[in-house]
């Protein structure tokens, strides 16, 4: 319910937002859309590529210019990343969106490439990307920044390192994904569960419960194949 209410928050929002940050000095619309669904050993995520392309093009008519990766191991998403960050400018309204694998550990939250393995909480930080890094880019880069995280799917190699982590109880590897505290007064975060909680991926072949409402707002999905 709360991403579903940050979601029609945003939709009405950004386009105001956007508008101001034209108004002072021209500033672009940019979206880094992200979908993870073919891991190499969390398994398989359907609905989060379809989740990706269909934020994708409702992005599109938003007047937004879209980068969509799919599927993309660590080191791609780095450089994902990395050409996203060096286009935006002090004026424009940056978007994140990932549909895939996340997990916290520590307290920290991380986006899982397709290729990670994670046999010890000593691997996190060469197969995973800290969430804190990107949120850092886009604040000291762009006017306004919107992040959509739809990555509390139950994740099997974060339930492993819940398991390996010694004093798990006390801020090791725990469900879903950790609160985040925003630097930037022109930021704003969307989960697609509480802090601590998993999402459904979704299993009917159409949008996951994070995302339709969105979509079904935009006209992209009809309101009658809403579900969940």
């Amino acid at each position: 319910m709360k991403w579903r209410v940050m979601l029609l928050f945003l939709a009405l929002s950004v386009p105001l937002a956007s508008g101001n940050a034209f108004a002072e000095g021209n500033g672009k619309r940019l979206a880094l859309v992200i979908g993870m669904s073919n891991y190499v050993l969390a398994g398989t995520l359907p609905n989060a590529v379809r989740d990706a392309e269909a934020f994708d093009a409702f992005l599109k008519g938003q007047s937004f210019e879209t980068d969509l990766v799919l599927n993309i191991n660590r080191r791609s998403l780095a450089e994902a990343l990395a050409r996203f960050s060096r286009r935006l400018g002090p004026n424009d309204v940056a978007l994140f969106y990932y549909a895939g694998h996340g997990m916290q550990l520590r307290g920290e939250n991380f986006l899982v490439g397709t290729d990670a393995r994670l046999e010890s909480e000593f691997d996190v930080p060469a197969e995973t990307m800290p969430l804190s890094e990107i949120m850092n880019a886009l604040e000291q880069r762009a006017k306004i920044s919107l992040i959509f995280l739809d990555a509390c799917r139950n994740n099997p190699l974060a339930d492993r390192l819940n398991r390996g982590v010694a004093g798990t109880s006390r801020g090791g590897a725990t469900r879903g994904l950790a609160p985040i505290e925003t630097q930037g007064a022109g930021t704003l975060v969307a989960f697609a569960a509480a802090p601590g909680r998993v999402a459904a991926d979704g299993t009917d072949g159409r949008q996951t419960v994070a995302t339709d409402p969105l979509l079904a707002r935009s006209g992209i999905l009809p309101r009658r194949q809403r579900h969940g």
